[in-house]
């Protein structure tokens, strides 16, 4: 029979049989899921694929379905409270499989829109629920650094050397990648021979150059401004850049954007009357004269930049004519449909907001879209009243998003760039949501210490340090 003394020497009940608070766990394994997700696509391209109950399981889709369970286990305290752009992107793809419904009856819509809504709210909801902290961040940019490295060492080697590698390396063992036209497969999808610039367009990784490109020129910004030092900075840096061997318009337009608005930010100081927010309205006050005043509008401005010519007016008449089609179906788009057009006009649409609402009417886009413009709005008011390293951090995921808005305009993100897209999103909500104190977090966990004692868990959120060696 056991005495008083001896039961002293046992551990506390609630050790034995309480888990381990969140907090505990390694911070690397904490965001796991999201660089699992991030390594799916830069490590393997769609030419990776298993079929299963009729879903095309790509490389980035069997990383959403091994991340999602990592998820529910890592995160169940750490994704705060369910917010007004949780609410907005989920309404969004409900409405998705809504439409689809709607256009191909219960059983056809559901199956043809699940894979959609999978890599739209499955990249999201991992990224919001893998980021609980700017810290966090910054351990998924140095822990995707190798892989950010490979897919641009091999964007370089292709360009140079006038030789695709990758995609042809996997093609010899899963077969090529499926061509797909209004929802069916067409034959094999082929990779395209272009040269500009004395180079060859490369694809790396990627479904295609442009989107790979603007992929690793949006993270260009993010390393500048996040405070990270010495040789992780500058492997991203390099990184990012080889964005330029897409030899795309739309991605040089996107390192450019990037340089410029760091550099900006960085010259603001100098003139005390300036801030974002009254240059923010100045240039959305002359984006809106120029669709007024200058003929083709926004879309036209941007299409000018395009190193070929043709493809600037095939995009002009590609809002024109797929927007009088939306128009004409509003509420639930036409699905795999082909919008109406002359016959010599592509059926391809280069612009993201106006391909989902071909899609899936007006409803997705719409609410997408109010979601980034308050996720940025909220993070330009909160970032001036922070320290500068979480400020500076801010200010470089807003320049992401400006980045990947500006680029939509004249691309469509899809496969590994509607994840990345989607992933952005998550993660600058979820950063936010961390540094103005809207997280539900609750008081400090506790936990109970062999000596007896009740003290605050360790590793807890620290979002209010200036910088982290993770």
């Amino acid at each position: 029979m056991n005495n008083p003394s001896d039961l002293r020497r046992l551990p506390p009940p609630t050790m034995r049989m309480r888990p381990a608070p969140v907090s505990m766990i390694n911070p690397n394994l904490r965001v796991l899921p999201l660089v699992i997700l991030i390594y799916s696509f830069l490590l393997l391209p769609i030419e990776v694929k298993f079929v299963a109950g009729g879903l095309n399981l790509y490389a980035y889709r069997i990383g959403i379905l091994i991340a999602l369970p990592l998820l529910i286990y890592l995160a169940p305290r750490r994704t705060g409270q369910f917010s007004k752009v949780d609410f907005l992107v989920a309404t969004g793809c409900i409405w998705m499989m809504v439409s689809f419904v709607q256009l191909y009856g219960p059983g056809d819509g559901l199956v043809r829109s699940v894979a959609l809504v999978l890599d739209t709210f499955g990249g999201y909801l991992i990224a919001r629920g893998s980021i609980s902290s700017l810290n966090d961040l910054r351990r998924v940019l140095i822990l995707v650094l190798p892989g950010l490295l490979f897919a641009a060492a091999f964007f370089m080697i292709e360009s140079v050397s006038d030789r695709l590698m990758i995609r042809p390396f996997f093609s010899s063992i899963f077969g090529n990648a499926v061509n797909y036209e209004g929802g069916s497969a067409r034959g094999n999808l082929n990779l395209l021979y272009e040269r500009r610039l004395g180079l060859r367009r490369a694809y790396s990784v990627f479904s295609y150059p442009i989107l790979g490109g603007i992929i690793l020129a949006s993270f260009l910004p993010l390393f500048l401004m996040s405070g990270i030092r010495s040789k992780a900075l500058y492997a991203g840096i390099i990184a990012s850049c080889a964005a330029f061997f897409s030899l795309s318009s739309a991605t040089f337009l996107a390192l450019a954007m990037g340089v410029g608005l760091v550099i900006s930010d960085r010259l603001l100081p100098l003139f005390r009357p300036l801030r974002w927010p009254l240059l923010s309205a100045v240039l959305v006050f002359y984006a809106i004269l120029a669709e007024i005043a200058l003929k083709g509008g926004i879309v036209g401005v941007v299409s000018r930049f395009t190193l070929n010519p043709a493809t600037a007016y095939i995009r002009r008449m590609q809002w024109k004519y797929g927007g009088e089609t939306v128009m004409e179906n509003p509420w639930v788009g036409i699905g795999f449909g082909q919008y109406d057009r002359p016959e010599w006009l592509t059926g391809a649409i280069d612009a993201h907001f106006l391909a989902l609402a071909l899609r899936f009417g007006l409803i997705p886009p719409i609410l997408f879209a109010i979601a980034i413009a308050i996720v940025m709005i909220s993070i330009g008011r909160v970032a001036p009243r922070l320290a500068k390293s979480e400020r500076d951090f801010l200010v470089g995921l807003n320049i992401m998003m400006t980045i990947l808005v500006f680029s939509s305009m004249t691309v469509t993100y899809f496969s590994e760039a509607n994840v990345f897209f989607m992933i952005a999103l998550g993660i600058t909500t979820s950063c936010l949501l961390a540094v103005s104190g809207q997280t539900m977090r609750g008081p400090a966990p506790l936990y109970r210490r062999p000596d007896n004692r009740v003290v605050p868990a360790p590793e807890m959120a620290a979002s209010s340090q200036k910088r982290t060696t993770p």
